[in-house]
């Protein structure tokens, strides 16, 4: 029966034996059950897999700190698994068989993670859009907001400091700038939970922007955020909005949001 059960479960790495579990099955059926207890079932019997290579466990959560902090969304068990298996053959100097299993099995590889503090959870952090970090992309967009730097004089802005103030264009015509982007998600594109290790938490990759908006309903000038209505635009609100009557100044010029 022994040998029949270890052909079906192959015993993984530090796993108890079907020989061991079979002689305590014993025990707690037919022998003393002090003697069970006194064992202190849940100790630690034999040397683990990271106590014979510390070195690999080391490199195990290095790389699993590096994974865990990449922009997308793509660690898995069976990485940090492979992982694993590469860095045992490199420090044993052996060369793995075809066919062999990891030396590492994934559920050992899962406990790994969360002895180590990894935590599976939502991915709800901020997007992240591919391809901002390539090499082009970036000496455009630097170029890009030059241009707009260099014609700071042209634009309305505000001072820095404690009371901020108006700054108006110095050159004419003054220059308003307007963008909305309005790029979406593709169905099943971003991982709904991910592997976080730490305090930190990455941005999640939304994919390449796909569509963008300009809009023209709010820009930076002395007179946003609000927007006037007339005295007859005012009535025909109030007509359809009749709450909004008494919330704003008496003034010919209604202001509102």
């Amino acid at each position: 029966m022994v040998a029949f059960i270890q052909s079906i479960f192959p015993c993984p790495s530090g796993a108890m034996t079907a020989q061991t579990a079979h002689k305590w099955a014993e025990v707690f059926i037919s022998n003393d059950l002090d003697e069970f207890d006194c064992e202190n079932r849940g100790g630690k019997y034999t040397p683990d897999f990271y106590d014979f290579f510390p070195e690999i466990e080391d490199a195990a959560k290095e790389y699993t700190l590096e994974r865990c902090s990449e922009k997308s969304a793509s660690f898995a068990i069976m990485d940090l698994a492979k992982f694993i298996d590469e860095q045992f053959y490199e420090v044993t100097n052996q060369i793995k068989e075809p066919g062999s299993p990891l030396i590492r099995s994934l559920s050992a590889c899962l406990l790994d993670l969360r002895r180590w503090g990894a935590r599976f959870k939502n991915n709800s952090q901020r997007p992240y859009f591919e391809g901002h970090e390539r090499n082009d992309v970036v000496t455009h967009r630097q170029q890009f907001i030059n241009y707009f730097l260099d014609r700071e004089d042209s634009y309305y802005t505000v001072t820095e400091g404690e009371k901020p103030m108006w700054r108006f264009p110095s050159q004419k015509p003054p220059c308003i700038l307007i963008f909305h982007d309005e790029s979406t998600f593709k169905s099943g594109e971003v991982c709904a939970k991910r592997w976080f290790f730490g305090d930190d938490a990455p941005f999640h990759s939304k994919g390449r922007g796909r569509s963008n908006m300009v809009s023209d309903f709010l820009v930076e000038h002395p007179t946003g955020p609000f927007f006037r209505l007339s005295e007859k635009e005012y009535e025909q609100a109030l007509a359809k909005y009749p709450n909004l009557d008494g919330e704003f100044s008496a003034s010919p010029l209604r202001f509102a949001l």
